[in-house]
Formats: structure tokens, sequence, C-alpha cells
């Protein structure tokens, strides 16, 4: 990438990151303009460290995503609107009446 009329530091310093070698962006930090220099320094320091960490980390989720199988798609859900499950309607008298005894017994 080249530089025609940087504007201000920060473009430099992106302008820099976006060169793919080594000896290309050393070439654009020595070109850098002295009163300039310190804060580009910063930036291509500070922002390399971030590109950096985020190229690792995709590497790392495209190295996940290939080695993990892909999920099963889902079955029939167990308790679906349309195959509910059927209820024990003994069961629940059942419990209800536990209920009322255990309240009968106690204002008794």
């Amino acid at each position: 990438m080249s530089i025609s009329r940087p504007v201000a530091p920060r473009d430099y310093a992106a302008a820099i990151l976006a060169e793919p070698s080594l000896d290309r962006r050393q070439q654009l930090m020595e070109r850098c303009p002295a009163e300039w220099r310190a804060q580009v320094e910063e930036h291509v320091r500070s922002a390399f460290t971030k590109i950096t960490a985020y190229r690792q980390h995709r590497a790392g989720r495209a190295e996940q995503a290939r080695e993990k199988p892909q999920a099963a798609p889902r079955r029939e859900a167990r308790n679906s609107v349309i195959h509910h499950t059927c209820s024990a309607p003994e069961v629940g008298n059942a419990a209800i009446a536990r209920l009322r005894a255990v309240i009968g017994k106690g204002a008794a």
C-alpha cells in the first residue's frame, strides 16, 4: 500500500499495518515524518498486538470448527403441543386427597 499524502498519524499507522511484508513496513516506518514517529509507533505497536490476537482467535475458531462434527438434527420434541403426554388423573386425585387429609387433620 502506498502512502501518497498521510493525513494523520493514525492513517499512516493503518497504512503500515496493511502492508503484508515486514521489510516494506520497516521502510514505511523509516519514511514516517519525525513529528509523528512516536505516535505512529505507538499506534502500530498497540494495533499490531490486537490484530495478532484477533488472527489467533480466528485461527483457533476455524480449527475448532474443523475438529467438531456437525450437530445432529433434532429428533421429535418429547413434550410438544402436538405430542403431549397423557395425564394420569388418579395420581393427581390421590395427591389432592392427601393434601385435604393433612389440612383436615390440622384444622380439627
